[in-house]
């Protein structure tokens, strides 16, 4: 970093072409690029407010920025301002360092890299900025896992300290009345102090589980309010918790233009390894060469949301429960389902599939804005489409009768 570049502060008199924020808990690094010229303009520190009040004298400028802790709420105030604010992953800001700082990883390169990147790879896919309704149902779920994690290793320690003492509590088992009942029955054995120290463990657990269960009527009313998530949670196998993490990842669904697009954005769709001749069936194979996109494919990708991904997939193993329980009612998705179990299709891979194919479902929802069926969920749209042809056709001839 060159010493001359380095600023106080933003020269508000000059037009930028982009500006560079490498976002940190109080301040950030800024990298600015004058329209005039290339020349960077370095500040290594920048408290937030003096941000926004630098940017409001500013013309309508490219804002670049990670899609770091609180990046929504700055992007949403820099656009109220006139704005544009363009988020990009930290990815690519990790190869752009390798590749023209050494790995030199600091503050000033990253809102460096960030400020290059937004100006001149087009190509890049920027990060969605998610609105205010979203950031709620986001921060109530997320408090919601928190909880939960403390709930579920506060059950653990309980357990694993009582079979010390040898008092056996069911695999399973959560009822806070059962677990005093197995203190109080060892008392003696275990002594007041410990006595009372498993209670207070077993009173923080039945407290947080309280919390959950208030938590969980405040995510009920979020979801009930956003439409695009009310709609989802109509899917067989999506409930509160996965219609929330997919109305907040989601987004406008325009941006999805077909439903393999939109298995890909939640990392459920199969990794192309085409290179070479890897993936190339042998000439000496009869018959002719299948087509590229059904040629060298992996593992699916795991990109993306993995909360998203983690329920979804925990839908589809419901619906899979549902089946082999014979409480599954007859639909295409049962017909699916006994066909890949036929084949002798391993256990994860019809999962998996399965999950892709309820957000293949609800892409279809929230695109056509039709409501869930389960007769038709799973049906390719061809096929629906030669369906209705003969039913439109008998209903216009009882109008002409």
């Amino acid at each position: 970093m060159s010493k001359k570049n380095t600023r106080n502060a933003l020269d508000t008199s000059l037009s930028y072409a982009v500006i560079g924020l490498d976002l940190a808990k109080a301040d950030c690094a800024v990298a600015a690029v004058p329209c005039s010229d290339d020349e960077l303009g370095l500040i290594d520190r920048m408290d937030y407010e003096s941000l926004f009040e630098q940017a409001e004298k500013l013309e309508p400028t490219l804002f670049a920025m990670e899609p770091c802790c609180g990046y929504s709420q700055i992007s949403l105030r820099l656009q109220n301002m006139g704005h544009e604010v363009k988020v990009i992953s930290g990815h690519a800001v990790k190869n752009w360092i390798a590749t023209h700082k050494s790995n030199q990883k600091t503050d000033l390169n990253d809102a460096t890299a960030l400020a290059k990147l937004a100006l001149y790879d087009h190509d890049l896919q920027p990060i969605r900025v998610k609105n205010v309704e979203e950031c709620r149902i986001a921060s109530v779920q997320a408090i919601r896992i928190q909880l939960r994690t403390q709930a579920t290793k506060s059950l653990v320690c309980f357990k694993s300290l009582c079979q010390c003492w040898g008092i056996v509590i069911r695999r399973g088992s959560s009822n806070t009345k059962k677990m005093a009942e197995a203190v109080a029955a060892v008392e003696k054995l275990l002594g007041a102090e410990v006595a009372s120290s498993l209670m207070i463990l077993r009173d923080a657990y039945k407290f947080t589980m309280k919390q959950i269960n208030a938590l969980d009527k405040l995510l009920d009313a979020l979801v009930e309010a956003n439409e695009q998530a009310r709609t989802m949670k109509t899917v067989l196998g999506i409930g509160t918790q996965t219609a929330a993490r997919l109305a907040v990842t989601t987004g406008d669904i325009k941006r999805f233009p077909m439903p393999r697009s939109y298995v890909a954005y939640f990392g459920l769709a199969p990794r192309n390894i085409i290179t070479g001749h890897s993936g190339t069936p042998s000439p000496s194979k009869r018959g002719a060469l299948k087509p590229v996109s059904s040629r060298g494919q992996g593992k699916v990708s795991r990109r993306g949301d993995r909360v998203a991904r983690s329920f979804i997939i925990q839908g589809a193993a419901t619906i899979y429960m549902l089946y082999c329980k014979d409480m599954l009612p007859e639909c295409q998705l049962r017909r699916w389902l006994h066909e890949q179990i036929k084949r002798g299709k391993p256990y994860g891979k019809i999962i998996v599939s399965l999950a892709a194919k309820l957000l293949r479902i609800v892409w279809a929802l929230l695109t056509y804005g039709e409501k869930f069926d389960s007769h038709k969920a799973g049906v390719p749209r061809s096929v629906l489409a030669a369906m209705e042809k003969p039913l439109k056709h008998d209903a216009a001839a009882e109008s002409a009768a």
